[in-house]
């Protein structure tokens, strides 16, 4: 008789060493667990600090002061441009002025993206123009970008 309670208590042991293992084991993946989350919590925290784009591309810009003339040097910049696709988030509106408190575009038209970029087209009527528009982009992740850009352009002379 002495014997199968001695196989019992024995399988019993053995099944309990088993479950303390487990749960040594379990108690080990969430302490893993909990440091893997801490560290995306603070990749997550500097993503939100940081401008997030969807895509880059890269434009070479020339100079202004390029001459285009026989024999002269010419030079440009080459930038690298990022830009969000989801134009709900990203625009930039061509406006003749603007005023604030309330915020009102006087003559505003939208711009299109197209491969990364606005384009627009201006006629030099005068001996001078001027335009500006608002530009503004935002990420579900990242910071928000906007601002006025104002820009001008003049007739060459000889």
């Amino acid at each position: 008789m002495n014997k199968p309670i001695i196989n019992i208590l024995l399988t019993l042991l053995i099944f309990s060493c088993t479950d303390i293992n487990q749960t040594e084991n379990k108690i080990a993946q969430i302490e893993n667990l909990r440091a893997e989350n801490d560290s995306l919590k603070k990749i997550v925290a500097e993503i939100k600090n940081k401008y997030v784009f969807d895509s880059i591309t890269v434009r070479d810009i020339p100079s202004y002061k390029n001459s285009y003339e026989l024999n002269s040097n010419i030079s440009g910049e080459i930038v690298f441009v990022g830009y969000n696709n989801d134009i709900q988030y990203t625009s930039v509106i061509i406006i003749d002025s603007i005023s604030y408190n309330p915020k009102k575009l006087y003559n505003p038209d939208t711009l299109t993206l197209k491969n990364g970029g606005f384009h627009y087209e201006k006629k030099l009527d005068t001996e001078r123009i001027y335009w500006k528009a608002q530009i503004q982009t935002k990420h579900q992740y990242g910071k928000k970008y906007g601002g006025i850009l104002t820009n001008a352009a003049q007739v060459k002379k000889n």
